[in-house]
């Protein structure tokens, strides 16, 4: 059964990471506008609550589809030919502008960030040093898929009594980490971002092992609406609880704003507007735009910053740009509205392209198991596929 309010869930948190990453483009002229701008988005924490959304999104999603009797390797070739080829484009063209601009390429970071591994090391080096920023999350992702049939058949198993408890422990767990951290971590050099030392920001927010935790507890909400046993949790109480968090975080240590309190109140709006789903109630997420636009997600994410950056530093004249490599060009509010909201259009309209013509080839040439062929008569024996 398809679930198309989660698909349009996912164009909404990616307009809340589009809009966090805005905010890095001094494109008010006023700093009052800029101030507001920044206010509504919550000092970045739209993109954090976002990133929660997606990880717990994804674990429900990729359980609730999985089927008995597929493959292993069949699971992790399509996962790997959803996400790969489109970030090694984009990673290519970041690589580029680097080139371009006369920058020296350093190789290490460099090379970490192409092959997703730059959030197993706890360096600001390699997480300052990225081509395409969005990436990082995509290393949790590799974790996660390869932990998928593992953690499928331990989820299968579990007691339907079980999942509430596991689901409340993992989001418990998610909510005290930072707590824990605070003596362990604290005493290190600060965080590029302000969420206390920069050890804390990484286990936080970066390590994989760590955001697995938000993933796994999808999982377990996917069995928990599949077996029947979802409340009666409607979408508004969802949607109001995390506007509450939302607005709690610019009260509490920095150190909470990055993930710590996300992962609950994200699994209760996704387990609401499935049960909705399911049960037949319609939702404003459920139309065939808000699907459309919540198919190109991952196009738009991996490509948004990449995009918002180069245009800015078209407009003055400057055809290589990224964060701190070109002169920027500022506006009047209404002007630099407009400009937003056409920076938000030129991606979507790339990123449908960067699906039609890289992700749905891929996926179609690679991302299905080769054909077997009927052995022949002639032969001495099948060959066995592997």
């Amino acid at each position: 059964m398809t679930l198309p309010s989660l698909e349009g869930l996912r164009a909404v948190a990616v307009v809340f990471v589009f809009a966090n990453h805005a905010l890095l483009l001094p494109v008010f002229s006023d700093p009052a506008a800029h101030s507001a701008f920044n206010s509504l988005t919550g000092n970045g924490r739209v993109g954090f609550l976002a990133v929660s959304v997606f990880f717990v999104l994804s674990g429900f999603v990729l359980t609730w589809s999985a089927r008995p009797g597929r493959r292993t390797v069949d699971f992790w070739r399509r996962r790997l030919m959803r996400i790969g080829p489109s970030h090694a484009l984009i990673a290519v063209l970041a690589l580029s502008q680097f080139a371009a601009a006369g920058d020296t390429i350093r190789w290490v970071p460099a090379i970490a960030g192409l092959f997703l591994v730059q959030t197993w090391w706890p360096s600001q080096d390699l997480m300052l040093y990225q081509f395409n920023g969005p990436s990082w999350t995509l290393t949790v992702d590799l974790l996660c898929y390869a932990l998928f049939p593992l953690l499928l058949r331990f989820v299968r198993r579990l007691d339907q009594r079980a999942l509430w408890p596991w689901l409340i422990g993992l989001g418990v767990t998610a909510a005290l980490i930072p707590v824990i951290s605070q003596p362990l971590l604290s005493g290190y050099p600060p965080s590029f971002y302000p969420a206390g030392s920069w050890p804390q920001m990484w286990a936080l927010c970066f390590f994989p092992p760590v955001r697995t935790i938000e993933f796994v507890m999808g999982m377990l909400l996917a069995r928990i609406v599949a077996d029947g046993r979802w409340p009666r949790i409607r979408v508004l109480p969802a949607v109001l609880l995390n506007l509450a968090v939302f607005l709690l975080m610019a009260h509490l240590p920095a150190v909470f704003m990055v993930a710590a309190l996300y992962p609950i109140p994200a699994a209760l709006l996704i387990g609401s507007l499935a049960s909705g789903d399911r049960s037949g109630r319609g939702t404003i997420l459920d139309g065939r735009f808000m699907m459309w636009l919540g198919e190109l997600s991952f196009a738009f994410y991996i490509i948004h910053i990449t995009v918002i950056f180069a245009a800015h530093a078209a407009f003055s004249g400057q055809f290589v740009g990224y964060a701190g490599r070109y002169t920027p060009t500022t506006f009047s509010t209404p002007v630099a509205i407009l400009f937003i909201l056409g920076l938000y259009a030129l991606c979507v309209a790339l990123a449908w392209v960067l699906h039609k013509t890289v992700e749905v080839p891929a996926m179609r040439r690679w991302g299905r198991p080769p054909a077997r062929r009927a052995p022949d008569r002639t032969d001495p024996e099948p060959q066995l596929q592997t």
